[in-house]
């Protein structure tokens, strides 16, 4: 292992991803090779159908790759049983979509709640803690209205402290603003990379809005299953 391989949070090598459509193989990702720091903010942009977020999956361990090698932590995760993946993802891992996945008969904070009691969060400081992550998102006055109370933002923003409320070395974030105006949706960028930062998270975040690359520390540009470029952002 390099010297910058031990230094990265992420090592991907090779990376390959293939569907078998009828007599068809659709090769969504090509030859990958990444290697990523802790807490750095990388960006990965591309059209529709470049492989952004079959990247994520992989790298989230809810799809299995094709060829190729994943190291997170340097931990191979292409070869963990199921059981030890969901341990992975439970341990490493948080997940922001597009589509909120909030449920709809719990308050924000329950919400919240909820992921923090099956990470078996002490039950006495559990209400505490979640309103800490509620307020880290600047929604403490919203902590008791139910999803449908709130906007498209603040839906957003509750399911990012439900994220951070697990305290994962790795944020997958897949289209963040797909939901969301424009204005809405890059202060939701500018929450997500600020939060991450100050807490020393390394993000992936998946778009293709290039109004958003000013909050990345880094840019990948996908095309067709391939990387194209691959640049710092300076």
């Amino acid at each position: 292992m390099s010297s910058n391989q031990a230094n990265s949070i992420i090592v991907i090598s090779n990376l390959r991803k293939t569907y078998q459509l009828g007599d068809v193989n659709v090769h969504a990702l090509n030859d990958i090779s990444i290697e990523i720091p802790s807490s750095q903010i990388l960006f990965v942009m591309g059209p529709s159908g470049s492989g952004k977020t079959t990247l994520l999956n992989l790298i989230g361990g809810i799809d299995s790759l094709s060829e190729g090698s994943i190291r997170v932590c340097n931990e191979e995760i292409s070869i963990l049983s199921s059981k030890k993946l969901t341990k992975y993802r439970k341990k490493r891992l948080s997940f922001v979509f597009q589509f909120y996945s909030l449920i709809p008969t719990l308050t924000a904070v329950e919400n919240v709640e909820l992921t923090m009691e099956l990470l078996k969060y002490n039950k006495k400081t559990l209400r505490k803690k979640a309103l800490e992550y509620i307020e880290l998102v600047g929604l403490e006055e919203r902590s008791s209205n139910f999803p449908s109370q709130l906007s498209g933002g603040e839906r957003q923003r509750v399911a990012i402290a439900r994220a951070l409320a697990k305290n994962p070395d790795i944020l997958l974030v897949d289209e963040p603003t797909g939901q969301l105006d424009q204005i809405t949706g890059e202060k939701i960028v500018s929450l997500i990379c600020n939060i991450a930062k100050s807490h020393k998270k390394t993000v992936i975040l998946v778009t293709h809005d290039e109004d958003l690359k000013k909050y990345a520390d880094r840019i990948i540009k996908l095309r067709s299953g391939s990387i194209i470029s691959d640049n710092l952002v300076l």
